[in-house]
């Protein structure tokens, strides 16, 4: 793209085949090759073929030294795909020729085979090598220099497009002409400053359509770069700008194939940072360059038409670009270079993931409500856009404001097929979601999840726009900004909030909008995060271009980061709770219990929360077999661990055993130190009792009434819980039942502190049954420490001291139950026979022991234990396994780790008053009691007769489910609301509860 006076050498081929035979002893057949300012032929011989350049005799011999200087250093330093010299005998580079009275230069190169740049289509993949490959080249010509590079004044100088703004009044158009004057203008007051500290370099400046060679074989492979003749020192970033330049004429689609150009250009040879932010603004100069010289030209050649028709490709471009996102061409660059496609992604994205502490957006929180997912080709659903989608999502949530739906963050839309989402750098429109979409009622409220500032408060009233819009700004604690777009909301946005106000989170920050104020859609939130608005102040795109995800997922991050829903709320799950239901019908017996009216399907456990198939939050107020939270890390890592190692029966020697035996039995007050290991708490129970009938040498049992010790044979003989109920059957002759011991609806009610030995003289009674059959009062006395199934029952003061002192005084053996209560859940002591002020004779332990594990244990005195030892082998197949075992010590380090059983004394406490508070509230709670976080709340009809509330507490507990929150009910009559959260439930979660149950009893 040079412009010379002085017409180019015209030589015969002869004289060109004689300069290349005497000059540099190459033979061969000669044929001409086009040329603007040189005359140029090639020489092709049986050993390869090469190029002779008659240089121009107004060509300085600097400039020709250093082109070949270059070509020299390029090939030193590895550079493939350059000329190569050809050095004369004597070994110079260039040899003199005169002709009429003119000396020229004349240099012999190698030739380099191939179709040129222009010869071939320019696909992602060719465009990526392209850049590559000139990215060699930069990187070759670091550290070169010569004199004559610096070329100030040189017309092609990219370092100084001022040299052309004179021409920009030989532009004829007077639109092209306002473009080019007021880029010119912002080169001057935005560009020019910038370019201030950028690295330089020796350039090729001229990597144009018919300077690049291309791979016959291979299209997408360029294999040289000819015409040094632009040479010269200017930034380096020039380099690729110009590449690009001449790139992207004519492209089809500017964004893939500028991106493929720069990560290539950028494999080679990395850019800094500043120079990608002029990147695109050099692109533009340099098409403004071109289109101001040729119209010059053509000002001073009116007769070349050639010269006008060859500048449109230059306009056309230059008026694409100029109608594009400069700030999103940037991003674009900075991601295919290996960078943030924003300067502030990676600091906002890891505030958000790590730091930030975000309110709710919507009461009750979107955590705590069913949702569906809505995918854009749901089959038989209208489009968003359709306002048949209102009346069909109504439909679908049948009445409950709790129900949302969900439109997914990085979904591709086939709704968004206008021309509104597109733009003018080729033809594929915007379509993948960069928000998330929270269908709910019209008018709910919304509420800021940060703090921050408000930036924009507009209305987008275009059909299919956002409507009401607001945009915040928000700042991470190390003050980096980014903002929150909220689009769909009602007409009251603008009387709620004013632009620059700052907002604090969880404060009302607008509504939802209907049909006639959100932009004509169902009523939803668009909700987005941006890390850059791109220049933009009251808007911001909803949707960007599929094949630019890695781009636009920068710029628009996803909002959970902020709504923080659980992974589940993404995807459908197409086993539905009715789809296994069915299933489990036809293949799970039909004893086996499943909570709720509605059915559950319970995917993932966190903490002191379950989430369901929807990725619905659900506090979980009654699993005491988590012990010390859902999903554990210590647990988790304890199993993963043992089981990469080794997991066998117990017939081996194991530190294991013997470490959890000790630690274990160190919680427990002497004699207890003999451990057995079994797999549930109805084995331990089992083993437990056939320790103690060795020991009295027969079978009789005396048990509590409305006790339950399992599942087992054995132990619904044991348990009148079930062999009192339905589908029991009479009680066995070998079991005597005690009076339960229940302080509220017991025969001793006035008793006070007598109340205890009051109910422990029916165990002497027991006790003397027994003896009056078999003639010896030896029984096995079983009872859990409190009550579980017989309703959260504390037994009344000393209680277990007078029924032990009586099955003791006739050579007995007395069990301490503690499958529900044990390992610190009463908060006061770690056992909750403790709290009676007791030593049993054996401890039986499960469900919280392995934290859902299966894994329980026996612990007894050596007196017992050597009794047991009587000749009949005892094994276990799996209890006290290794992996068992590593949970089982995994499990006490989190409790004492963690203080859960001061979190169960405090938190229990707190419940308790908070109960009692609603005692108060509520006629319908009868009684309340409870230790540590292990209580209840008895529901009855009148405070006076005790008539339960059986139906009540059912009604409560669904209503609570239905509400976010898991509650039980037990009891003799199911009227008794139990709580055995896993210990690390703290006074968030009890008040999440205590809301939960107002709601429920205030139905």
């Amino acid at each position: 793209m040079s412009s010379f006076e002085q017409s180019p050498p015209s030589l015969s081929l002869s004289a060109l085949a004689n300069l290349a035979d005497t000059g540099f002893g190459v033979r061969g057949e000669v044929s001409l090759l086009n040329s603007e300012r040189d005359q140029n032929a090639r020489i092709k011989t049986p050993n390869g073929s090469f190029v002779l350049k008659v240089i121009n005799s107004a060509e300085s011999r600097d400039f020709v030294d250093l082109q070949n200087a270059a070509l020299a250093h390029l090939e030193a330093v590895g550079v493939v795909g350059i000329p190569k010299l050809v050095r004369t005998p004597d070994g110079t580079s260039t040899i003199d020729h005169s002709s009429n009275g003119q000396t020229s230069m004349v240099r012999l190169v190698t030739f380099i085979e191939g179709k040129t740049l222009s010869q071939v289509a320019k696909s992602e993949a060719l465009l990526f090598n392209l850049g590559e490959f000139i990215g060699s080249i930069s990187l070759g010509l670091q550290g070169f220099g010569h004199p004559a590079a610096h070329r100030p004044d040189f017309i092609w100088n990219l370092d100084n497009p001022l040299g052309c703004a004179d021409y920009v009044a030989d532009i004829a158009h007077p639109g092209r002409r306002a473009l080019v004057e007021r880029l010119f203008a912002h080169y001057r007051r935005v560009i020019a400053p910038k370019l201030v500290g950028l690295r330089s370099s020796v350039l090729h400046q001229d990597a144009n359509d018919n300077n690049v060679i291309v791979d016959v074989a291979n299209p997408e492979r360029p294999t040289g770069l000819i015409d040094f003749g632009d040479m010269g020192f200017g930034h380096t970033i020039n380099e690729l700008a110009i590449t690009l330049a001449y790139a992207l004429m004519d492209s089809p689609n500017i964004y893939p194939a500028t991106r493929a150009l720069v990560s290539g250009y950028t494999t080679a040879f990395p850019l800094q940072s500043n120079e990608i932010d002029v990147l695109f603004d050099l692109v533009k100069m340099r098409l403004v360059m071109s289109v101001c010289i040729s119209s010059h030209q053509s000002k001073k050649h009116p007769d070349n038409a050639y010269l006008l028709i060859s500048q449109e490709p230059a306009f056309a471009l230059l008026e694409r670009l100029d109608a594009l996102n400069p700030a999103f061409l940037a991003a674009l660059c900075r991601e295919a270079a290996g960078f943030a496609a924003t300067a502030s992604h990676g600091a906002v994205s890891a505030w958000l993931s790590e730091g930030a502490k975000p309110a709710p957006m919507f009461t009750p929180d979107l955590q705590g409500r069913s949702r569906m997912v809505l995918h854009s080709g749901q089959p038989g659903a209208p489009a968003f856009s359709d306002r048949a989608f209102d009346r069909w999502f109504d439909e679908k949530k049948q009445g409950d404001r709790r129900f949302f739906g969900i439109g997914l963050y990085g979904e591709v839309r086939s709704v968004y097929a206008t021309d509104a989402f597109a733009d003018a750098a080729g033809p594929e429109r915007r379509t993948r979601h960069m928000g998330v979409d929270i269908f709910v009622d019209a008018q709910e409220p919304l509420h800021a999840p940060l703090a921050g500032r408000v930036f924009a408060i507009a209305n987008n009233a275009m059909p299919l726009d956002y409507g009401h819009t607001l945009i915040l700004e928000h700042r991470t604690v190390d003050d980096v900004p980014f903002y929150t777009l909220y689009g769909h909301l009602g007409a009251s946005l603008p009387t709620l909030l004013t632009a620059g106000q700052d907002v604090a989170a969880g404060q009302l920050i607008g509504h939802i909008g209907d049909w006639s104020e959100n932009g004509g859609w169902a009523p939803h939130l668009h909700f987005q995060i941006i890390t850059d608005l791109l220049g933009q102040t009251t808007n911001f795109y909803g949707v960007g271009h599929d094949s630019l995800w890695p781009v636009w997922s920068q710029i628009s991050l996803d909002p959970n980061l902020l709504l923080q829903l659980a992974p589940e709320s993404f995807v459908t799950d197409p086993q539905t709770p009715e789809r296994l239901l069915q299933r489990r019908s036809e293949h799970i017996g039909r004893s086996l219990s499943i909570s709720y009216a509605q059915k559950l399907k319970i995917v993932r456990g966190k903490g002191a929360y379950l989430f369901d198939h929807t990725g619905r939050r659900f506090l979980d107020g009654v699993n005491n077999i988590t012990h010390i939270g859902h999903a554990h890390p210590r647990i988790v890592e304890a199993i993963t661990r043992q089981a990469a190692i080794l997991n066998t029966n117990t017939r081996y020697l194991s530190e294991l055993m013997l470490d959890y035996a000790e630690r274990l039995t160190a919680k427990l007050p002497a004699p207890l130190s003999v451990a057995y290991f079994v797999n549930s708490g109805t084995e331990a129970n089992e083993l437990a009792l056939r320790i103690a009938r060795t020991a009295n040498q027969q079978k009789h049992t005396i048990v509590l009434d409305w006790a339950y010790h399992g599942n087992s044979g054995g132990m619904v003989d044991v348990s009148p819980y079930k062999f009192k109920r339905k589908g029991g059957y009479p009680q066995p002759d070998f079991v005597e039942i005690a009076a339960f011991p229940d302080p509220y609806r017991g025969p001793h009610q006035g008793y006070g502190a007598a109340s205890g030995q009051a109910y422990a003289q029916d165990v002497g009674r027991a006790v003397a049954a027994i003896k009056a059959k078999t003639g010896n009062g030896r029984t096995a006395f079983i009872a859990e420490s409190i009550s579980g199934v017989g309703g959260q029952v504390i037994y009344p003061d000393r209680y277990l001291q007078h029924a032990y002192a009586a099955v003791r005084a006739e050579g007995g053996v007395c069990i301490a139950d503690e499958v529900q209560c044990g390992f610190g859940r009463v908060g006061e002591a770690f056992w909750g026979f403790e709290l009676q002020g007791v030593v049993p004779d054996i401890v039986v332990m499960g469900k919280p022991i392995g934290n859902g594990h299966p894994l329980a244990a026996v612990v007894t005195t050596p007196q017992l234990a050597a009794a047991f030892a009587n000749g009949m082998e005892y094994f276990n197949s799996f209890g006290g396994n290794p992996v068992s075992m590593a949970v089982g010590l995994a499990v006490l380090d989190v409790i004492e780790g963690e203080g859960l059983q001061q979190q169960a004394l405090e938190t229990g406490a707190y419940m308790l008053e908070r109960f009692n508070d609603l005692k108060d509230q509520f006629p319908i709670i009868g009684d309340v009691r409870g230790r540590g976080l292990f209580s209840g709340i008895e529901l009855v009809r009148d405070r006076d007769t005790l008539e339960p509330a059986t139906a009540e507490a059912t009604a409560a507990v669904n209503h609570m489910r239905q509400h976010g929150v898991l509650a039980s009910t037990d009891g003799p009559l199911d009227n008794v609301l139990k709580f055995k959260p896993p210990m690390v439930f703290g006074r968030v979660e009890a008040d999440t509860l205590c809301t939960a149950i107002t709601a429920a009893l205030s139905m």
